[in-house]
């Protein structure tokens, strides 16, 4: 199975490739990006001690790299065994649909549509939360019922948001790379001076939270 993969798949720096610089941001942004995601950092802050927390951080991010390599490693093979393939982002389906039966095939691709439904229930979830609970300056004078009804609005927009930028985006790709590219350029920076060091205050990160969305949305959007 591995003589199937290609040579130039797995050679990460390559005189002919996209170049030094184009090569580390296309790694560093999931990379960077997934340190701060809402699924990770949640499940840390529900552990009962600092203890469990690390501990499940580690397990966590090795379960996270076993159960990842399994659609990288199809990735890597994909080219070799579908040559007709249009879209890299169908290979899986592709994959299911002649390797599997009619059964296991329906089995994979619902499991495939439910997981991406659980991300984005989660993270609408989590998005409205944050403005409803901590972001408006009128929530201590907001009543329960108030505060619900405030999450269930955010929640439809934030939902229309993201069909707007799914419209317009190339693919599931290049939504990760907006996601990814957000977290890196502005929240990390936040969390890493937050935990490692005494400098700044509050008007410094939100000067930081600004200037690196600002930034990110100019280079994505504009340059």
């Amino acid at each position: 199975a591995f003589a199937a993969i290609e040579p130039d798949r797995i050679r990460i720096f390559d005189a002919s490739g996209p170049g030094l610089l184009a090569t580390l941001e296309a790694w560093a942004l999931p990379i960077c990006g997934s340190v701060v995601a809402q699924e990770a950092l949640s499940r840390a802050f529900a552990c009962r001690s600092a203890v469990v927390a690390r501990r499940a951080t580690y397990l966590g991010a090795a379960l996270y790299l076993a159960v990842g390599s399994i659609p990288v490693f199809l990735g890597l093979v994909g080219p070799r065994l579908l040559l007709a393939l249009e879209s890299g982002e169908s290979l899986l389906p592709e994959l299911s649909e002649q390797l599997l039966s009619t059964f296991g095939h329906v089995l994979f691709a619902g499991a495939i549509v439910s997981a991406i439904l659980s991300t984005v229930d989660s993270t609408l979830l989590v998005a409205s939360s944050l403005l409803s609970r901590n972001l408006l300056p009128t929530r201590q004078a907001q009543t329960a019922r108030g505060q619900l009804w405030t999450a269930r609005l955010a929640v439809a927009g934030f939902g229309v948001l993201a069909w707007a930028l799914a419209h317009q985006s190339e693919g599931v790709l290049d939504l990760v790379e907006q996601a990814s590219g957000f977290g890196s350029a502005a929240i990390l920076v936040l969390v890493v001076f937050g935990l490692f060091t005494r400098a700044g205050g509050p008007a410094s990160a939100h000067a930081a939270l600004v200037a690196g969305s600002g930034v990110w949305i100019a280079g994505r959007y504009v340059l």
